[in-house]
């Protein structure tokens, strides 16, 4: 049991702590609480961008490559998301020159016909999507968020360990007095809940954290357990005057994986790749995927990284988003940790409005 004193003491650090993180614990409780059902929302937002009619034919990719360039001068195709169902759109990310931002535009696999195009802040569910992740300012914005990650997860400790009353009185600790007036209820349940969720709040930080992190912490993973080596191909031909196109590229891809789902293709960067992501079939696991990198010059596959190579190190990276999100729960899950990111923005709100509560009454009790 911990003493008075110390108690005292760790409310102390807990509330300022609370207090400096308390704008974005709210953000990344509401940005969260949208993130295990992105997709959903995505289409109940945007019904006439993102369902369309099925059709057992698909437009060419070089089409609806060639459309979303044309949306902004310098543009540039990075990625194209496949449906995940029979009655979903394309979801083309495009890249504008530096500094432009980035576009996405949906497209209907059937026709090619370009649905909707815009900015991020045109699709709500995306902008809480980058929000969440980077708090759009990239790289310097996840080392940000892994940090509030970190103190999420002392808040959590700190804020059992004050709740804890011993076992003799656990049943009184777990009541709310609302007979006692608001300030009495909200303090109440701003302890009850973190104590009840402290487990998902911790577990749902912890691998937020470690996302965010992963360049830091990947060096120190590799050394503990082993990793595939991730093949980095480069393109066959350095200048290519008439490549071929993405859908051949697709083609050579999918003459490897024999049928396998398609998730996405992507564009990264180097000149002349084309990586085709597959869904894995082999894997049971959320999110496994097998890749698949072809030269865009002469569509000959140049490498292949397949889900059930994985090694012990691949596999501690490769859970921490479907933990993260949930997902490694199925539905339950996803529930679960949508409750997870409501209250931690609920502790947020309770902690600022106990905080003026208690400057009130120090004022009052002064004068």
């Amino acid at each position: 049991m911990i003493s008075p004193s110390t108690k005292t003491s760790l409310l102390k650090y807990h509330r300022w702590i609370g207090l400096a993180l308390g704008v974005l614990i709210l953000v990344q409780g509401l940005t969260g609480a949208l993130m295990p059902f992105r997709d959903e929302l995505t289409r109940l937002i945007h019904p006439s961008a993102m369902i369309v009619a099925p059709s057992a034919t698909t437009a060419p990719l070089q089409g609806i490559i060639d459309t979303a360039r044309g949306l902004r001068d310098g543009a540039r195709v990075t990625r194209i998301d496949y449906p995940t169902q029979p009655d979903e759109a394309y979801l083309v990310r495009i890249e504008g020159p530096q500094g432009a931002g980035m576009l996405l535009a949906s497209f209907d696999p059937g026709t090619g016909k370009l649905l909707r195009a815009g900015s991020l802040a045109a699709w709500p569910i995306e902008f809480a999507f980058h929000l969440h992740y980077t708090l759009l300012s990239g790289d310097t914005g996840e080392r940000i968020i892994g940090l509030s990650g970190l103190l999420i997860i002392v808040l959590a400790i700190i804020g059992f360990l004050v709740w804890w009353p011993g076992r003799r009185s656990l049943k009184a600790a777990m009541k709310v007095k609302f007979s006692a007036g608001g300030i009495r209820a909200t303090r109440d349940l701003h302890r009850l809940g973190g104590a009840v969720l402290a487990i998902v709040l911790i577990l749902t930080a912890f691998t937020g954290t470690l996302i965010a992190w992963k360049p830091w912490i990947e060096p120190v993973v590799t050394a503990l357990a082993p990793t595939r080596e991730v093949p980095v191909p480069n393109a066959l031909i350095t200048t290519c005057p008439e490549p071929r196109t993405v859908d051949d590229a697709v083609t050579a891809a999918q003459g490897v994986k024999n049928g396998e789902k398609l998730k996405s293709v992507r564009f990264p960067g180097k000149g002349g790749i084309v990586a085709v992501y597959f869904v894995s079939g082999t894997m049971d696991k959320p999110r496994a995927t097998d890749h698949v990198w072809v030269d865009r010059c002469t569509a000959q596959v140049l490498a292949k990284k397949e889900a059930d190579t994985a090694l012990a190190g691949d596999l501690f990276f490769d859970w921490l988003l479907p933990i993260h999100a949930g997902e490694w729960l199925g539905m339950t899950g996803r529930i679960i940790a949508v409750i997870g990111a409501l209250a931690l923005a609920g502790f947020g709100v309770t902690g600022y409005i106990l905080w003026i509560a208690r400057k009130t009454k120090t004022r009052k009790a002064v004068s």
